[in-house]
This record gives structure tokens, sequence and C-alpha cells, in this order.
């Protein structure tokens, strides 16, 4: 400790400048000195959780440090939702003035991420000053907002060094903002003044009327600093944000469950992307005559190839998919396939839609795939997942990089006399279920010649099922401590976590093809790589053998 304290003042000063919070504090103890230089570090950034956190907060970051307030010090501040009190009514905002007082001092913050803002900013119109005296700030997350929340980007606030804008409007029931407008156009009149935004997102945004067809005119100018747009549960018409944005790279479209009316995007081609995500196959008939070549395609809804059209009579999720993917020609594609009939049916019925699929997207290198099956009479024989693969090898050899992902389900039984039986049932499919996942990389190893990486989950069992279960020693040597598991929704997958990730290079070793464990960063990393650079260089030990 000694040496390092004889550091450079500013060097000490740099050092500290990573640490935040708990670290912070835990370093800033380890003598006098070093409290003088992290000391600061310790408020930079704060996470609101509770009224009562609120109140601790307020009183922490008004109170000096060697002569100065602390708010001052305040980088990241987050306020979530729970720092309210729950309920639908005016008088749960009645703390607000305390977040005022806090953001009319903490000038130097560069991250916001403000819960219920509208609420808040018509309970204390000072926190409209506070955020326009922000000018230090790189990336805005505000929800539960209006058209009328917008008046906060006037033209007087220095906006040149926002990169990230998160806008999520008030949905359905969101008090008190029912009766508020919810349209489009205020929002592209504030959008040209953020001439550094590489980020937007936008959430919640129904409008139901369209940009005039003329979008390119010079009345409504382009934002060409945007590459990354994410629209999520908005209207069709919130779509022609698209239009606006001529250097996209990756756009995320989800269609509002709500009762909105939709209708075709039509318009002339979006650009190429490098990154396409939809919520759900079918929301893709309002937009597909926009879209050309897409480097990585994700579809994050579950599809089930059944050969029967949906009630208002679109295509059958086979035929949209297969056209989307000629459409798009991804080079990685994510989808997540639930599966019905039994096991030899499955197989052979999928084989063919295999090779339909190698035509439709002849670049295809990456494939993940999800994988679900409905409830019949073979439900806990999971050899169909082997020969599924099977079959896509033989229809898609080229593939370098693999993820197969079958995840535990969930099955809820209200019945208690029927409860017991097929707990007792659940717990065998389980154990099934990971010991089919654990004899598939060598398999999948040896049926595609050009793999390279191979990823299989979730391979570790879910011992909240299997609790005072007898399990064989191959079995339990596979539990994974749930505490250290990184629990989180998951947007694309939607899952909460997955408890075991696996992942393999795959080389041509002196004994044939050959599995070498490696990280998931490292995995992941080579997907990308594969998605985005279209392939990668082969070497000699990882050639496709004969």
């Amino acid at each position: 400790m000694k040496d390092f304290l004889s550091l450079n003042y500013d060097v000490l000063l740099a050092i500290f400048a990573h640490l935040h919070g708990a670290d912070a504090l835990n370093v800033a103890l380890s003598s006098k000195r070093v409290y003088e230089l992290a000391g600061p570090r310790i408020a930079s950034h704060i996470v609101c959780t509770s009224p009562k956190e609120l109140r601790r907060l307020h009183a922490y970051l008004l109170s000096n440090f060697r002569g100065t307030q602390r708010a001052k010090f305040l980088e990241k501040f987050i306020i979530q939702e729970y720092t309210f009190q729950r309920g639908n009514s005016r008088r749960h905002f009645s703390q607000v003035p305390l977040i005022g007082d806090i953001l009319l001092q903490a000038s130097n913050i560069r991250e916001l991420y403000f819960e219920k803002f509208h609420p808040c900013m018509e309970r204390d119109p000072r926190i409209v000053s506070a955020i326009r005296s922000l000018t230090r700030i790189v990336k805005l997350d505000l929800f539960v907002i209006a058209d009328a929340t917008l008046s906060i980007f006037d033209s007087s606030w220095p906006l040149d060094k926002l990169t990230h804008l998160n806008l999520s409007y008030y949905d359905e029931g969101d008090f008190p903002l029912d009766n508020q407008a919810k349209s489009l156009q205020p929002l592209i009149s504030i959008l040209p003044s953020f001439r550094r935004l590489r980020t937007l997102k936008v959430c919640f945004l129904d409008s139901t009327s369209r940009l005039p067809r003329a979008a390119s005119l010079p009345s409504t100018p382009l934002l060409p600093s945007i590459g990354i747009l994410h629209l999520r549960e908005v209207s069709t018409s919130t779509l022609d944000l698209v239009d606006l944005c001529p250097n996209l790279s990756t756009l995320t479209i989800s269609l509002s469950s709500q009762d909105v009316e939709r209708m075709i995007v039509e318009g002339p081609k979006w650009p190429s992307l490098g990154r396409l995500m939809v919520g759900e196959l079918d929301e893709v008939r309002w937009f597909s005559e926009r879209l050309r070549t897409v480097d990585q395609l994700q579809i994050g809804g579950r599809i089930r190839l059944n050969p029967y059209t949906t009630e208002d009579g679109a295509m059958p999720p086979k035929q949209r998919l297969l056209e989307l993917l000629r459409d798009t020609s991804p080079v990685g594609l994510y989808m997540c396939m639930e599966l019905s009939g039994q096991v030899e049916q499955t197989s052979e019925s999928l084989a063919g839609f295999w090779s339909d699929m190698a035509r439709a997207a002849p670049r295809l290198w990456s494939f993940e795939i999800q994988l679900y099956r409905r409830h019949g009479v073979d439900w806990h024989d999971y050899s169909w997942v082997s020969k599924l693969l099977h079959a896509l090898s033989r229809s898609v050899p080229i593939l370098q990089c693999l993820r197969v992902l079958v995840p535990h389900e969930t099955r809820y039984w209200y019945l208690p006399q029927d409860k017991k039986a097929n707990v007792a049932r659940d717990r065998q499919e389980e154990i099934d279920r990971v010991k089919a996942l654990n004899a598939l990389p060598p398999l999948l190893a040896h049926a595609f010649p050009w793999l390279r990486y191979l990823s299989v989950a979730d391979a570790a069992p879910n011992m909240y099922l299997l609790q005072d279960t007898p399990l064989e020693p191959s079995i339990s040597a596979l539990q994974v401590d749930e505490g250290a598991v990184g629990w989180g929704w998951d947007e694309l997958r939607h899952l909460m976590g997955i408890r075991r990730q696996r992942w393999w290079r795959v080389v041509y070793g002196p004994h044939g093809r050959e599995l070498v464990e490696i990280t998931s960063e490292e995995g992941e990393a080579a997907q990308q790589e594969i998605e985005t650079s279209g392939s990668m260089t082969l070497t000699e030990d990882s050639m496709p053998y004969h």
C-alpha cells in the first residue's frame, strides 16, 4: 500500500475514477489519504429503490465532502419505480421535491434513469430546469412520458454530448396520464437537436397517424447520427421513424399488444442492416416489403410450424418464416421453435423444412435455436433433439457456429389429485432433458463438417424441481450454484436466466473432430465475428474432414 500511495496524485485520481459505490467505500476506508482521493467516488453512482432510500439519499447527497456537496460528484443516478409509494394517487408523489433538490445540485450527471418522469415533472417543475442544466449528460432514460413531456427539450439546452436516449411513453393504466396525447410528430420535431445521438429507444408509442408520405422532404430532417433504433410495443405508424435514419445498423421492432389498428407500412426499402430483431414472426407482414439483407436476424417469439393460416387470413408461420429468410438472407439467425407431434413425426416433418430454410438463406453460417415441445404421448422422450439436429446437419452442413438451447419448462398442475403423479413425471422429464443435452456435443461436432463453435444449454438440472430426488452421480455433478447464476430478464430468449451455458471450439485432431471447451465470452465473440464478417478464416485444425 505504501508503494501504491507513492504514485503521482493525478495517477491515483485516474485509478480511483474507475471506482464507485461500495467498491469506492471499501478502498476509501483503507487510509486517510486514500479516503481523501476515493471519497468522492462513493457518491458517483446512486440507485434509489424506495421512499425511505430517497429520504436517506437526500440527506447524504446534500451534505458536504471537503466543502463540496456530494451531489456534485454524482455521475449516474437511477430512480427506480419503487422510489415512489405504490398506488394510483397523487399523494404517492409527495416526496418528489426531494428529487428536485438533488437534481438542482447534481450538475455533473452523465447518466440519468428516471421512472415515473411525467408525474414527477408535474409535481415539481424545478425538475425541468434541473435536467436542462445537465450539460454533461450522455445517456438519458425517461419512463412514463407523453407528448407534453418533450417540452423539456427546448432549444436552449445543449445536447451535443447525448448519445443514448430512451423514451418510454405511458402504458395503459399509468397514473395520471391516461388522457395525455401520444403522437409521432412531437418526437420527430425534437430529435434533430440530438446531433450526436447514436442509440434511440422508443417504447409504447402507439401513434395512429403516419408522417406525410413525402417524409424525405426538407420539412422532415433526417437523423444521420442514429445507428441503433429500438422500437418496442409501438404502432405500425411509429415505424416511420426508420425512414429518417439512413445510417441504421441495428433495428428492433415489436408491435403494440394494445388494441391499435395496424396497417401495412408502405414505402421504399430500408437500408441493409447489421442486426434486425423482431418481436413476433407474424408482425413482419406489416413491414416485410421494406426489408433488405440483414447480417443478424433474431425472431423473439415462439414459432409454431403448423400448416394453417391465422384467424385473420395471414399466411402460415412456415411460409412466413421462409419468406422472411428470402427477403433478408441472414448470415446469423436466432429463432425459437415449439414443436408438436410424436418424436418420429417431428423429425420427419422438419427434415424438409431444414432444406427449405437452407435454400431461403444461402448465406447462413451461424444458427442459434431455442427448442420447446408440447406435451404428447412421448413427452418425456428427448431423443427428438438429436434427431432434429441431425436432420439439420444434412440440410445445412456449412454452419460454422451452432447454439442449441433447450430450457427447462415449468408445468403448472391445477388439480390436486393429479399433482403428485405429474410432479414425479416432471422430475423424470428434467433428468432426461439434462442427459440428452449433455450427450449432444460430440454428436453435433461430427454431424456438421464445417462447425467451428458449438454451444449447448441449459445443461444443468433445475434443483428447485429435483430437490430431495435421488440423482445419478453424472447428473448430480452438473448442479450449479443458483445464487451465482446471472438472473435477469433476457428480452430475446424470454428467459430469466440460463444455469449452464457451455461453449466448445471444434478442432480436427489426430482422432478426428475434437471438442475444446472455451469460455462463454470467447464463444460469443466468435459468434459475433462470424455473423458480422460472413465467415471466419479456417485453420488447418478446423478444416472439414471426410
